[in-house]
């Protein structure tokens, strides 16, 4: 009986602490937001995470960051010649 309690209770646990790193995860992506905002990257929260994870399995930001910016550009001159 005591293995039941001592079982139930770490899975009780693990479930805080689940719960717990998805609010840090969230309150961590509201800070790359807030911060991209500032420096007005024009990136919302979705493709602020999709980057993050990108990051996190091993992408090399500074890559990243380049290609970012070069879809933008290409973006940018797309409407630019189909705005005529």
């Amino acid at each position: 009986m005591q293995t039941n309690m001592n079982g139930s209770n770490m899975k009780s646990q693990l479930r805080v602490s689940s719960l717990s790193e998805k609010e840090e995860a969230q309150e961590t992506l509201e800070i790359i937001h807030e911060m991209s905002q500032i420096l007005n990257c024009g990136l919302d929260r979705q493709q602020l995470a999709i980057l993050v994870s990108m990051i996190e399995n091993g992408v090399n930001p500074e890559a990243l960051a380049l290609v970012v910016n070069e879809m933008k550009t290409e973006l940018n001159t797309y409407k630019k010649i189909h705005k005529q």
